[in-house]
């Protein structure tokens, strides 16, 4: 018995999705079509792939077993395509890149613009996250490199460093901080906190730093967005540990001080991630030159 390769994308789309209608709406195809290919692929397979719950479906062991093979044989599939376009001269120049929300607001406009002209003939498909969902969709393929801070790490994902940056503090203009220039750790756990969410590398940091109990804490406020922190703190209501490049322009126009942080690392690295054991495309290494100039 030989897999259907266009079964298997279908299989691997449905699991991720958790759902068939969703993964029809993703692969554009109809909802009963998707259906129709999964029940071939368990008739080869002669079991059962997938359990159909009321609300969400489930896999079955064996469609468990071969979930992680199914996309292995896809991702290679799409790899020897590549390959073979590029050493034909007809690659395709599109970079799926993902970038972490930092990152895309402070750094990827410049960034594009001087990558489009180092490389014209190059397109971008951009997803945004934080950088576990980022290094999650690296390993799985899904996007081929991923801009990301600090703490990252994956099994399946290489991670290369291209820029430092360093963590501060900050504080409203009329915050009883605002005229100091320096404040130790201990300090920020007896003031209200504003901190990412949750999976973001910033909230990692800041949990590394201070501890778990003290993220915890009913004075802790998790933002999903770095402008929102930034608003808040703006506004009085708490401190924040941040990303010195994403409040030079507040610090600029005085409406945040940034003070530094004593006591601890405040060191911060930003990286690109690819996956494992895979070589880039020439639309990606572009990107790769510039991040290392």
């Amino acid at each position: 018995m030989s897999f259907d390769l266009h079964r298997l994308r279908i299989f691997v789309a449905v699991a991720r999705a958790g759902s068939f209608t969703r993964a029809a709406a993703q692969l554009h195809m109809a909802q009963p079509t998707v259906s129709q290919q999964i029940g071939a692929l368990e008739d080869a397979v002669g079991a059962p792939l997938i359990e159909r719950g009321p609300r969400r479906l489930r896999l079955t062991p064996a469609g468990e077993a071969l979930l992680p093979y199914a996309t292995r044989l896809a991702l290679l599939a799409d790899e020897a395509l590549q390959a073979t376009r590029t050493a034909a001269g007809v690659a395709a120049h599109t970079l799926r890149l993902g970038v972490g929300q930092t990152l895309a607001t402070y750094l990827l406009p410049e960034l594009l613009c001087r990558y489009r002209e180092r490389a014209p003939h190059c397109h971008t498909r951009i997803v945004t996250g934080n950088s576990a969902a980022l290094l999650e969709q690296v390993a799985e393929g899904s996007i081929e490199i991923a801009l990301v801070g600090s703490p990252a790490a994956h099994p399946d994902v290489v991670v290369t460093p291209f820029m430092q940056d360093r963590l501060v503090v900050i504080v409203a203009p009329h915050d009883i901080w605002a005229s100091r220039e320096a404040v130790d750790l201990d300090e920020l756990r007896d003031r209200p906190l504003l901190t990412r969410e949750p999976g973001s590398a910033l909230h990692a940091t800041v949990e590394r730093l201070l501890g778990s109990a003290t993220l915890a804490g009913d004075t802790v406020i998790m933002l999903g967005e770095t402008e929102a922190i930034k608003r808040s703190v703006e506004v009085g209501l708490g401190v924040a540990l941040i990303q010195a490049i994403a409040v030079q322009r507040e610090v600029a126009l005085g409406r945040l001080r940034a003070l530094a942080l004593r006591g601890a690392d405040d060191r911060r690295t930003y990286a690109w991630a690819r996956r494992a054991r895979q070589w880039l495309s020439p639309a990606a290494a572009a990107l790769v030159a510039l991040l290392g100039e």
